[in-house]
């Protein structure tokens, strides 16, 4: 949570407590049930804006954890420049190696050894071209290598202006790595998909990974800066059943993010939201929560409030 969302929900919060004081304390606002949360009366409920909807099922791509750190991509750009000067220079000089041959064979005024000369040049220069078509592969795995000419020209040119960023991503002992197609990439409270390339050319000795090289691409992309290590999700060709939790049932309490389903007219639990992976509409999360559930969508800070007021125990 940033922190002009989190300065909101203190605000919430306190007004909250106010309520709960103007309404005469924990008396005449509720009763709290050890460990399932609190109870509130409908018209309480009301007065703090209280809503919830009911959880639908989802299936999504089941996932391996792992962590993702963002690679420098200057040395591939200049690897990327070094490669398009060397196709320059092979060009011209097998132009003029054709130039020169076919002068010789018409008994011009270029020498047998000129012509041979220039035909040497041009195997020199093209050599150079696979060289450092080679290295690509070799220094940022075989993927990067089967790109086209334009197609990594492309690539190198949204690195350089925030639109792309490179990744290398590493999961313990190689977990999920086989038929790895995308990989979703933690930034703040967003995920960024990633495009896995293929496999990487460094290892991560720690989590004895050899790792995949993953291009994310987006106006979240900015935010992966190089060198950064987060939290990422390989998704795998299995899938996974589970429910989005709204970002707006989510609230941050000792170090985790919380939700609160409802219990009849009047109960709440505060459930932790565990292994969540973030959406684009909220939180998935595989277990925990189930179809059916109804969370509270709306005036969950305001319900945490009442709950810290009425001294309920946390779970």
């Amino acid at each position: 949570m940033d922190r002009a969302a989190g300065k909101t929900v203190v605000g919430r919060l306190a007004a909250a407590a106010v309520l709960c004081a103007l309404l005469g304390g924990a008396a005449a606002l509720a009763q709290v049930a050890p460990y399932t949360g609190v109870t509130l009366d409908p018209q309480v409920q009301a007065r703090l804006g209280v809503r919830s909807a009911v959880l639908e099922r989802e299936r999504r791509s089941a996932q391996v954890d792992a962590f993702a750190k963002v690679l420098d991509p200057g040395p591939l750009a200049q690897l990327e420049t070094d490669l398009e000067g060397a196709q320059a220079s092979a060009a011209a000089s097998a132009a003029e190696a054709r130039r020169a041959r076919a002068l010789n064979a018409a008994g011009g005024t270029v020498a047998g050894k000129d012509a041979e000369a220039a035909e040497a040049q041009a195997r020199n220069d093209a050599a150079k071209v696979e060289l450092l078509r080679q290295r690509i592969g070799l220094e940022w795995g075989p993927g990067l290598q089967r790109l086209s000419d334009a197609r990594r020209r492309a690539l190198v040119g949204a690195l350089s202006n925030g639109q792309a960023a490179l990744v290398h991503v590493d999961s313990p002992n190689n977990a999920g790595q086989a038929q790895a197609r995308t990989v979703d990439i933690d930034v703040a409270d967003v995920s960024v998909r990633g495009e896995v390339l293929g496999a990487a050319r460094a290892a991560e000795p720690r989590l004895q990974s050899s790792g995949l090289i993953a291009v994310a691409r987006g106006k979240s992309a900015i935010l992966l800066s190089v060198g950064l290590i987060q939290s990422a999700h390989i998704n795998t060709p299995a899938s996974a059943p589970g429910v989005v939790i709204p970002r707006s049932a989510v609230i941050r309490f000792n170090g985790s993010d919380w939700a609160y389903v409802r219990h009849g007219p009047q109960g709440f639990e505060r459930r932790r939201l565990d292994s969540a992976t973030p959406a684009e509409s909220g939180f998935f999360v595989t277990r925990g929560f189930a179809p059916g559930d109804e969370v509270v969508v709306q005036g969950a800070a305001e319900l945490f409030g009442a709950e810290q007021n009425l001294g309920a125990r946390p779970r």
